[in-house]
């Protein structure tokens, strides 16, 4: 399978782009895991796989995006907690998902994620198609550096499955809660690597910040949708399958 890299990136990708690049050239970075358990013990190969890139270890290297995440709905509990660690990246393999197509990254959300297709066998084969044609085998990788998309906004690629919304809209809609990057610890080597730096309780106004955010974000989706004007030079799902 080809890798398709980023054609015309656009301002917000060129700086999305540049913003990893930097953060990989330190062999140290520090990044950062916000939920509600103050005592939280790393485990490899527990966790879900439904995720966007499966089983592993969810981080981003914005430290705000995760005290809001603290505050998300996937943790239980009445406090909130942001734990900081520092990670050595020598010799490892990492895949830097900004830099190319955004169907590859759609791919892995679609290969991971489960999808809500009500039985729609038409459906279903686009994704298998999409699959087979864009899906990147991530097996050799210790680190998957790449957008995030809730499960909220993964509901946009369901919608562009469905063909209902353009390649373009959809990207757009999985940026509009400016989710940022995330750093995915993948391997059993990286998460040797992993130093726990800190624990620190997150405020609770964070909370707010992380429900204003999903609320614009989900506004700003409906506007996109209702604009997205006439089909000439936009690609929707049948442009890949």
């Amino acid at each position: 399978m080809e890798i398709v890299k980023k054609d015309r990136p656009s301002t917000t990708e060129y700086a999305e782009i540049a913003e990893v690049k930097k953060l990989l050239q330190k062999k140290k970075i520090l990044i950062y895991h916000g939920n509600k358990n103050e005592a939280m013990i790393l485990t490899y190969g527990v966790g879900g796989i439904d995720n966007d890139y499966g089983r592993g270890f969810y981080t981003t290297p914005n430290k705000e995006l995760a005290k809001e995440w603290a505050w998300g709905t996937y943790t239980q509990g009445k406090k909130a907690y942001i734990h900081t660690f520092e990670l050595n990246t020598t010799e490892l393999e990492i895949l830097d998902l900004t830099e190319l197509d955004s169907v590859h990254w759609i791919a892995e959300l679609l290969y991971h994620r489960k999808l809500n297709l009500n039985e729609k066998e038409v459906v279903r084969d686009n994704v298998n198609i999409f699959l087979e044609n864009y899906k990147l085998d991530t097996g050799k990788y210790d680190i998957i550096v790449g957008y995030r998309a809730d499960d909220s906004y993964f509901a946009y690629a369901e919608a562009f499955v469905s063909g209902t919304i353009y390649k373009d809209t959809l990207e757009k809609a999985l940026r509009t809660g400016e989710l940022g990057i995330q750093v995915f610890i993948k391997s059993e080597k990286a998460f040797g690597r992993l130093k726990k730096v800190e624990v620190d309780e997150v405020p609770d106004k964070y909370r707010g910040y992380f429900v204003r955010r999903d609320q614009y974000a989900r506004q700003q989706y409906s506007a996109l949708r209702a604009n997205q004007g006439g089909r000439a030079g936009k690609q929707t799902i049948y442009d890949f399958v």
